[in-house]
């Protein structure tokens, strides 16, 4: 996953730039520019801290809409099947 992208999707879901972002994190615009420039990947630990300010788990920045669509649609499946069984048992 490139984790540049992915915090670029990220921040314009919660319309925040970058510099808002290294501002509210205490991450230094530098790392990012830096990160962007050798087109390399954010640290876990850089990307726990992005987590951490915008208010996401860990697991969701790394969640693509296919893996949201699949995680939904288990969901879904799960709760007709809890509903199926409660009716029965009534």
């Amino acid at each position: 996953m490139d984790t540049i992208t992915r915090l670029n999707e990220i921040l314009a879901d919660n319309n925040m730039t970058l510099y808002e972002l290294s501002k509210a994190s205490g991450i230094r615009y530098s790392t990012f520019g830096a990160t962007i420039k050798r087109n390399g990947q954010l640290s876990v630990e850089t990307i726990e801290k992005v987590c951490q300010t915008i208010g996401i788990h860990l697991y969701e920045f790394f969640m693509t809409d296919e893996d949201w669509d699949v995680f939904d649609r288990y969901c879904r499946a799960r709760r007709d099947l809890h509903e199926h069984h409660v009716s029965h048992s009534i």
